[in-house]
């Protein structure tokens, strides 16, 4: 049942004959002038919060596989850093040693 604008002000006039304004119009004021089928339910909120973690999991997942190649990458590069430099120490000291 579809409750119209003539039906709330119908409701508002009973509170007020019988409550007062100020009453009548504090309890209009809790009662949502949306229908009742556009109202979120329990149900909506556990399954936006389902769908929402399942995102989250994902991008976390995404993160860390990135974070994994990125580690692996600054490993390898640091590794052929600490060879090179060993390689040129090496090469300054035998130059040394042999002039």
């Amino acid at each position: 049942m579809a409750i119209t604008e003539k039906d709330r002000r119908d409701l508002f006039n009973e509170l007020e004959d019988k409550l007062g304004t100020r009453p009548a119009t504090t309890v209009m004021e809790l009662l949502p002038a949306h229908p009742a089928s556009s109202l979120v339910t329990r149900e909506d909120m556990h399954s936006f919060g389902a769908t929402l973690r399942a995102e989250v999991h994902g991008e976390i997942a995404e993160l860390r596989a990135d974070m994994v190649a990125g580690f692996a990458t600054a490993k390898v590069e640091t590794q052929r850093l600490i060879a090179a430099g060993i390689a040129a120490n090496v090469l300054a000291v035998v130059t040394a040693l042999v002039a």
